[in-house]
């Protein structure tokens, strides 16, 4: 089967107006809005975009590295990602809201044409699946976890499972 054939989607829900998503209550509707812009924002390459929808005290959690805190830190931590893939895309297959708390999952790809947070680029590129769990509060994302497929982007870039186990 190959990469693609099994999504739970044949259309980028990060695409898709949030006016569409019309079986949420409109508070999770306005919880949902902010992943969606979160999403728009990266693969927009637009970190300012990011920045907006978390709190003041915010915490961006990628599990490879240490969670960044408040804006500045994420802020940082996103011009990081953007420099490292550039062409850094997500697809979402689908949303999920429940009161405060807004999940997604897809895939994300991209190209490591620069560092990647100490780990030399490859110029190659990767495409592995990801979700990511956010808790809102006062209308802004409070705490985000990004979960992926390290491991698979790993091989798919050519670098050392080692360089993983060092930032973890």
């Amino acid at each position: 089967m190959g990469t693609r054939e099994w999504m739970m989607s044949d259309r980028n829900m990060a695409d898709a107006p949030i006016e569409s998503f019309t079986d949420l209550s409109d508070p999770e509707r306005a919880n949902l809005a902010l992943l969606h812009s979160q999403c728009r924002g990266w693969s927009s390459r637009d970190i300012d975009m990011v920045v907006a929808v978390m709190a003041e005290d915010g915490v961006y959690h990628d599990i490879t590295l240490e969670p960044a805190v408040g804006h500045d830190a994420i802020r940082e931590f996103g011009a990081n990602w953007m420099a490292a893939v550039p062409d850094l895309s997500l697809y979402i297959e689908a949303f999920c809201v429940q009161g405060n708390v807004v999940c997604d999952m897809g895939r994300m790809s991209g190209t490591i044409t620069r560092e990647y947070f100490g780990v030399p680029p490859t110029g190659r590129k990767f495409d592995c699946m990801f979700s990511q769990i956010c808790f809102v509060e006062n209308g802004k994302i409070k705490y985000l976890r990004g979960l992926w497929n390290a491991p698979d982007m790993y091989n798919q870039v050519g670098w050392d499972l080692a360089e993983l186990k060092k930032s973890l």
